[in-house]
C-alpha cells in the first residue's frame, strides 16, 4: 500500500510555504508520494481572481517538477461545478483505495473549524488528517473554535473514525494574497524569497496579477494611428492586433496588452528613413550597420520611441516587443513571440510559404510557430545576404539550438 498525502489548496499562486509543508509531510510520515490538489471551484470562495486554473495547474507543475514524490492531481480542475473536499476525496479513495493509504493535509486554522466542514465524517471515512501546526493568531482560532489544540485534536479523534496526526512544521510567514498584492503593486523584490524562480519565471512571463489595459484604450488608440498611416497599413495593423489578441488569449497572455501592442507595432511605418535615422540620433538608438544602409528596418526601434512619446504606453514588455517585431531577438519573451509571429500570419498575409501550416503550428505550439517563421526567413533572405539584419540570424541560431 502506497503511503500518499493530500495537500489542496487554491495555489493562487503556489509558494514556498506549501512546498514546505509538502517536504514536512513527505518526510515526517515517509509518504511515498504527496499530491497536490488545486481547488477548481470550491463553494466558499471565489478563486479566479483574474488567473485561470490552467494557470495555477502550470504554476504547481513548474514548482513541483524537481521535487522528489510531489505530483499533481487536476481532479477538480476538470469540473465545471463546485467542488467539495468530501467529493473530491471519497472519488480518489474509489479509483486508488485498494492500493494507497491517504493522508489529507490541512492548516492548523483549517483544523479549528474542521467539524464545520461538509460532512467532516466522509472525509474521514477515507483518509488520515494530518494538521500543520503554523504560526497564526490565536486569538482568531480560540474565537472560532474556544478549544486549545490538544483538545480539539482529542475530541476530533473521539468524534470521527480516523487518526489525527500532529506535525511540526517551519515557521513561513507567507500568504498567497500578501504575494498578489506585491505583484499588483510591482514590488517583486518584496517576495522574491517567497516563490520557487520556476514560478516567478512564470508568473513573469504570462504577466500574472498585473491589471490588463482597459478595452477602452485599443478605439482611442486605433483612431490615432489610423490617421498617420496608409489604408494597406492600418488594415495589416488591425490583422496583427486581432491575430495578436487571439494569440494571447490562446496562450495565456493578457489579451488586451496584445493588442495594444499588435496595434502600435508599425506606428513608425509612416516616417520617412531620413526621419527615422534623425530620431535614431537624436534619442541615441543604436543603429547597426544594416540599419543604416536600410533605414527601414529601423521602424521597430524607432516605433517603440513613439508608441511611448506619442501614443503615452510605457509598458517595458510593449515596448519591447515593438522594438523587435521584424528581426526577433535571442531568447524572446511570451510578448515578444505573439507580435512576431502576428506580423508574419496576420489574414492579410499570403506570400509567404508554409503560411497555414505556420498558422496552425502557431496556435497548438507557438515555439514550434517561431521556429518555422525563422527558418522561411533566414531562408528568404540569404538569397541576397547583405540584407539580412544581423540579428535574424543571431535569433534563428539561437532558436535553433533549442530544437536540438
Amino acid at each position: 500500500m502506497k503511503k500518499i498525502g493530500i495537500l489542496g489548496g487554491t495555489f493562487n499562486p503556489i509558494h514556498e510555504g506549501h512546498l514546505n509543508i509538502a517536504r514536512c509531510a513527505r518526510d515526517f510520515l515517509s509518504l511515498d508520494e504527496v499530491w497536490f490538489l488545486p481547488a477548481g471551484t470550491p463553494p466558499h470562495k471565489d478563486v479566479a481572481e483574474h488567473v485561470s486554473a490552467w494557470h495555477r495547474k502550470n504554476m504547481v507543475n513548474s514548482a513541483i517538477a524537481s521535487e522528489r514524490a510531489f505530483l499533481l492531481c487536476d481532479i477538480e480542475l476538470e469540473k465545471k461545478t463546485p467542488c467539495y473536499s468530501w467529493e473530491t476525496l471519497e472519488e480518489l479513495h474509489a479509483q486508488y483505495g485498494q492500493n494507497a493509504d491517504f493522508y489529507f493535509i490541512i492548516g492548523e486554522d483549517s483544523f479549528a473549524m474542521f467539524d464545520q466542514w461538509v460532512h467532516p465524517e466522509r472525509i474521514c471515512a477515507v483518509c488520515k488528517i494530518v494538521v500543520a501546526k503554523r504560526p497564526l493568531d490565536k486569538a482568531a482560532i480560540k474565537k472560532a473554535h474556544p478549544m486549545a489544540f490538544n483538545e480539539r485534536i482529542e475530541a476530533y479523534r473521539q468524534k470521527f473514525s480516523t487518526e489525527f496526526i500532529e506535525m511540526p512544521v517551519e515557521v513561513m510567514d507567507i500568504s498567497s494574497s500578501y504575494i498578489r498584492k506585491c505583484l499588483q503593486a510591482g514590488e517583486m523584490e518584496t517576495i522574491l524569497c517567497m516563490l520557487p524562480d520556476a514560478v516567478l519565471s512564470y508568473i513573469a512571463e504570462h504577466q500574472l496579477y498585473q491589471a490588463d489595459y482597459p478595452l477602452s484604450l485599443i478605439d482611442t488608440l486605433q483612431k490615432k494611428v489610423k490617421r498617420e498611416l496608409k489604408p494597406e497599413r492600418f488594415e495589416h495593423t488591425l490583422g496583427v492586433m486581432y491575430t495578436a489578441g487571439n494569440l494571447a488569449s490562446v496562450h495565456g497572455y493578457p489579451q488586451i496588452k496584445a493588442m495594444v501592442a499588435g496595434l502600435l507595432h508599425d506606428c513608425a511605418k509612416c516616417l520617412s528613413d531620413e526621419k527615422r535615422l534623425d530620431i535614431c540620433h537624436k534619442q541615441k538608438i543604436t543603429v547597426t550597420d544594416i540599419e543604416n544602409r536600410h533605414p527601414h528596418l529601423l521602424h521597430g526601434k524607432v516605433g517603440a520611441y513613439l508608441a511611448k512619446k506619442k501614443y503615452d504606453i510605457t509598458d517595458p514588455q510593449v515596448l519591447h516587443a515593438i522594438a523587435v517585431h521584424t528581426t526577433g531577438c535571442p531568447d524572446m519573451n511570451l510578448l515578444d513571440k505573439i507580435i512576431y509571429i502576428a506580423d508574419y500570419i496576420e489574414p492579410h498575409r499570403d506570400k509567404a510559404p508554409h503560411l497555414e501550416e505556420i498558422r496552425r503550428k502557431s496556435f497548438a505550439d507557438i515555439d514550434a510557430g517561431l521556429f518555422m517563421i525563422l527558418e522561411d526567413s533566414v531562408q528568404y533572405l540569404s538569397q541576397s545576404p547583405s540584407d539580412m539584419d544581423p540579428m535574424t540570424l543571431e535569433t534563428y541560431e539561437y532558436y535553433k539550438n533549442l530544437q536540438k
